[in-house]
């Protein structure tokens, strides 16, 4: 019923579309479960004055609403509450938002989602809408996992897990992290992009921290150290030596380190092109 009383007001005040225009744009069409969805909306501010957007009266400045592909309103998991601000004359501003954060998200299937934006006079019935938007959100199927246990944090355990996904153009190599104890997901996020005709190796080290090295490019390795929080502590590259490839190697004392490689030096490398240019000109004004 609210949901309608929305869309009949947005119908029946068009002097309203005149003077504000919202955009909704998704960083991506297709997501992995539990990955965040963006959604970066841009407001356009044709009022002829100043454009302040706030909370007042109980309602939000800005709301989203997310359909699945059986046209179902999914429900709210939690109530944000967003800063408000101040758009100046014939000007616009662009934020981003986290649907993930307000909609349960993780189910897999395809959705739509569009924006209604409010002025303080406004009431839960009115707003601004955007046009819909649409995304699909994927199953990732891990292709490792391992759990270990949460450094001093007795009886809790975290559980690693590997995805390849290539839903979306080139495939990337996906980092999840669960809290087996209560059954939530901490992080899922890409590392990166990913050649997989060489495996990704994997390695935990003392403090429990998931080491993996994937191969990125077809001369870099990506080096990737996850903590039990899903956070990235470390993010190095490297290339490797002769015709051996980079490894990961635990050491006696837990600690794990890449070997067989060297660290890639963007700027090392741009002056070692420097100098081998150089050294391939030839005397005479010879073009080669």
């Amino acid at each position: 019923m609210r949901l309608l009383l929305i869309l009949t007001s947005l119908l029946l005040a068009p002097n309203l579309w005149a003077q504000v225009s919202v955009g909704v744009k998704p960083n991506r069409k297709q997501y992995v479960s539990y990955e965040p969805i963006h959604l970066a909306v841009t407001i356009a501010n044709q009022t002829g004055g100043p454009l302040t957007l706030k909370n007042a009266n109980g309602n939000s400045w800005i709301e989203f609403v997310v359909q699945n592909q059986s046209n179902r309103v999914i429900h709210k998991v939690n109530k944000p509450s967003y800063a408000g601000t101040t758009i100046p004359t014939a000007e616009r501003v662009k934020s981003n938002f986290t649907l993930n954060n307000i909609y349960d998200l993780a189910q897999p299937g395809n959705y739509s989602a569009y924006a209604v934006v409010r002025t303080p006079n406004q009431s839960s019935s009115e707003g601004t809408r955007s046009a819909t938007v649409y995304f699909t959100v994927n199953r990732g199927v891990p292709s490792w996992k391992t759990k270990v246990g949460v450094p001093g944090i007795a009886g809790d355990e975290r559980e690693y897990r590997i995805i390849n996904y290539s839903g979306d153009g080139a495939p990337k190599i996906y980092i999840q992290v669960q809290d087996v104890k209560r059954g939530h997901i901490l992080a899922t996020y890409s590392m990166g992009n990913v050649l997989s005709f060489r495996k990704a190796l994997k390695a935990v080290d003392r403090e429990n921290n998931l080491h993996v090295l994937f191969l990125t490019t077809p001369e870099l390795y990506c080096h990737t150290v996850v903590n039990t929080s899903g956070k990235t502590i470390k993010r190095r590259y490297h290339k490797g030596v002769g015709n051996t490839h980079p490894a990961l190697l635990t050491h006696q004392d837990g600690a794990v380190t890449v070997f067989n490689s060297v660290p890639y030096d963007p700027a090392k490398e741009i002056e070692e092109r420097k100098k081998f240019h150089r050294l391939s000109e030839v005397p005479g004004g010879f073009q080669q």
